[in-house]
């Protein structure tokens, strides 16, 4: 489809507004995972980097582009969240690439505004990590897979091949996604002949063959030296789930939680906000079927897909890796209302209501997303630098400031490197007895406590709790306690 005038400058407002509340805030503290990438990955030599498998938080091609952006604008956190916040916003721009034929501009549009001032999508871009990447080149994968199988061109399959080995090389959990592409694709081929299938020329063709065989090949290149490295991480991911902590995550409905809890900003009209979406989101999602049976084919397909691979592999269920089917839902959303809108229209007999409907619909959905986004400004993700000016405020001559746990890495290796390291119950002892007060930061105490339950028992008996610092990071609350 031809650009119209008013739908380029509409997507380039759309854009600049997304670049706009991507850039606030983009400064703001760094949490636990991305002061873990920041000092085992980024600070550390490139050989390092390219041969280091030790932990799957090395999102490998992450680490790449945020050691580049570091090293070329110097340590900061917005430099360090650069290549996020950028492959966030070229996320929106794919989007539009593959929605705009089958939807339509006007509800792709508006999805586009919805994902723009989406909470979550605005959490991810500015988060150190590799999630918007995923996002990124699962898409514009997405978007090279639809258009070779329309038009088998060797060139298109090429690039196809590039996206999955860059969204592999990313972070692993986007095979997830692309066995969703692969067992679309496959079942497309078996009935190649109905008639649904007619302008879909390319499954006929070798091309496709060749793009995922390429895909393949890369990731497999790429990851080789790393291969014992990758079982060993894996292995002990899964092992973790045995943890009191990580057992939930095994069970799937504990992700729709997870996801759901994220409406409680708005309140008392949260459930009928989830309800309505929902709705909206069934209708959208049966409309675009009509017109483009494999792309929401390999959508709906990927998350049952997902669940049943994380369980298979005894892997915990984390809301994040469902992020890449962020752009689907915003678009089945917004042409949901967009066809329930002239639906209703047509029922009235009042064709020129539609447009303000639709307006109205897209005014306090975009409201409803903007009340979401303010959490993620009132509040920091893990807050580490609250509990160390609230020490530097409080603490005084003869006291000593440490950390247990998982809050050691944040702040021994980042944030206060002076403090001395507390790794068990008997150094706590030993601090204890050479100091006025201990003062102690905690974080993610579940998580640690079948490796330093008896220090934790030790802090629950003798030290009283100064402050619980809560955070946008799901079960991220920072706690810092005094001796008494």
């Amino acid at each position: 489809m031809k650009i119209e005038r008013w739908e380029g400058w509409t997507l380039a407002a759309i854009l600049a507004l997304a670049a706009a509340v991507r850039i606030v805030g983009l400064d703001a503290g760094l949490w636990y995972d991305e002061i873990f990438t920041l000092t085992h990955y980024v600070r550390a030599p490139l050989a390092q980097v390219l041969t280091d498998f030790s932990s799957l938080n090395n999102h490998m091609f992450y680490s790449l582009q945020a050691k580049a952006s570091v090293g070329l604008l110097g340590e900061s956190a917005w430099a360090l969240r650069l290549p996020a916040m950028l492959f966030g916003l070229a996320s929106l721009a794919v989007l539009w690439a593959i929605a705009r034929e089958p939807a339509g501009r006007v509800p792709t549009l508006f999805a586009l505004l919805l994902l723009a001032i989406s909470y979550h999508h605005v959490w991810f871009s500015q988060n150190a990590r590799g999630y918007t990447g995923i996002l990124f080149w699962t898409s514009l994968a997405t978007l090279f897979l639809i258009n070779g199988l329309k038009r088998p061109d060797w060139r298109i399959w090429t690039g196809y091949g590039l996206c999955v080995a860059a969204g592999m090389y990313t972070h692993l959990s986007a095979g997830f996604f692309f066995a969703s592409h692969a067992l679309v694709y496959g079942v497309a081929w078996l009935v190649r002949r109905v008639d649904a299938m007619k302008p879909y020329p390319g499954l006929g063709h070798i091309a496709p063959v060749y793009g995922f065989a390429l895909g393949g090949s890369l990731t497999a290149i790429l990851h080789l030296p790393l291969f014992t490295q990758v079982l060993a991480a894996m292995n002990k991911v899964s092992q973790g789930k045995t943890t009191s902590s990580m057992a939930e995550w095994v069970n799937p409905l504990r992700a729709l939680q997870e996801i759901a809890g994220s409406l409680g900003a708005l309140g008392p009209l949260a459930p009928v906000a989830f309800g309505g979406a929902l709705f909206v989101l069934v209708t959208g999602i049966v409309v675009l079927w009509r017109r483009a049976p494999l792309l929401v084919a390999i959508y709906v397909l990927s998350i049952p897909l997902a669940l049943a691979l994380l369980l298979l592999l005894d892997f915990r269920i984390w809301p994040r890796y469902f992020f890449v089917d962020i752009g689907f839902v915003f678009l089945c959303v917004a042409l949901g209302a967009h066809w329930l809108c002239g639906w209703v229209a047509r029922l009235l007999g009042l064709p020129k209501i539609e447009l303000p409907l639709l307006l109205a619909g897209i005014i306090v959905a975009s409201g409803a997303s903007a009340v979401l986004l303010v959490r993620n400004y009132a509040q920091p993700k893990q807050d580490f630098e609250g509990a160390l000016r609230l020490i530097g405020r409080e603490r005084e001559t003869g006291d000593v400031a440490t950390s247990l746990g998982l809050a050691s890495e944040p702040l021994h290796s980042y944030l206060a490197p002076d403090w001395p390291v507390t790794g068990s119950e008997v150094d706590l002892v030993a601090l204890e007895g050479r100091a006025r007060h201990v003062w102690l930061v905690t974080a993610f105490d579940d998580h640690v406590r079948p490796e330093q339950g008896a220090a934790l028992a030790r802090v629950k008996e003798r030290y009283m709790l100064a402050a619980e610092l809560e955070g946008t990071l799901g079960g991220g609350t920072v706690k810092v306690y005094r001796s008494r």
